[in-house]
């Protein structure tokens, strides 16, 4: 599932407000005291290499690692967040990436987890996303098969790259 401002500020709402919430990356925890830097809303035209345009929307929460202090509660959070979507016309439904990087060097992007209750903190998982081809996932989803990147398939039909 995707998470977007909207579904992550309802599960939020379903858990405890005073909860410490914490981000993890594969690497570790975002350090306590993190900054919430800004949330931001792209529109964005591409070509992908079908030489094919989109368009699409996303929503980037950027953080600031932490030099201690706390957890933000997650009910901060989650007001920080209802103001943002509130604010910017369709930051709520745009789907939801976090950049970060810990000790704030080379920044990454992440994707969010499910935010969960454990130990009396909520958790969000960060995972790690990676580059795809927008016309190899499609003659996959097509195909139910795992189809290559670049080069035509023996029927010489347009792939990407071409």
């Amino acid at each position: 599932m995707t998470m977007t401002c909207n579904s992550l500020l309802e599960t939020l709402e379903t858990l405890p407000g005073d909860a410490p919430l914490v981000f993890e990356t594969p690497e570790g925890e975002i350090g306590d005291g993190y900054h919430v830097t800004e949330f931001k809303l792209a529109h964005v035209t591409g070509i992908d290499c079908g030489a094919r345009l989109s368009n699409w929307s996303e929503a980037t929460l950027q953080l600031l690692d932490g030099q201690g202090g706390g957890h933000m509660p997650a009910g901060k959070f989650a007001g920080i967040l209802k103001q943002s979507i509130a604010k910017v016309s369709g930051l709520g439904d745009a789907p939801l990436q976090v950049e970060f990087a810990h000790g704030n060097r080379a920044r990454q992007i992440y994707r969010l987890a499910t935010p969960e209750l454990s130990a009396g903190r909520v958790l969000v998982g960060l995972r790690d996303t990676r580059a795809h081809c927008k016309p190899a996932l499609d003659r996959k989803a097509a195909l139910g098969s795992s189809a290559g990147c670049c080069g035509a398939n023996a029927a010489n039909e347009a792939g990407c790259c071409q």
